[in-house]
């Protein structure tokens, strides 16, 4: 189990690399997505490092389970992993925010969104040794 997680933990490390790559590429729907994607694989190591399997791309789900069954306090994260959540479905979909995606992002929303996945990123990295 112990690889797994490193994998998935490497692997929310480069997102959090192509969420750069792309800001600075002023691609920042794609962005936010990928920071989203950082942030969801950096629980997914968490929650397996404890020795849970979930199957969602739900942050918030994920923080209660890390706070109901890990035990350990989310509130230091919990307002980037709200404000990160909608970014895995609006970022893609013109759908689901009834608008184009690339014209509902700017420079600002993915710095923000870039910052916000760092914080969660270097939080479950406390955590796992």
């Amino acid at each position: 189990m112990r690889d797994y997680v490193e994998l998935w933990l490497k692997q929310s490390l480069e997102d959090l690399d192509t969420a750069r790559v792309l800001l600075n590429n002023n691609k920042y729907y794609a962005s936010a997505f990928y920071s989203h994607q950082a942030a969801e694989k950096a629980l997914k190591a968490l929650l397996l490092y404890f020795g849970k399997d979930v199957k969602t791309h739900d942050l918030s789900k994920m923080l209660d389970i890390i706070k109901e069954e890990v035990n350990l306090n989310v509130e230091e994260i919990k307002k980037e992993a709200l404000k990160l959540n909608p970014n895995y479905t609006i970022s893609r979909y013109p759908d689901a925010a009834n608008s184009l995606p690339y014209l509902l992002y700017d420079k600002k929303d993915a710095e923000e969104y870039l910052k916000m996945a760092e914080k969660i990123v270097n939080w479950v990295k406390k955590f796992i040794k």
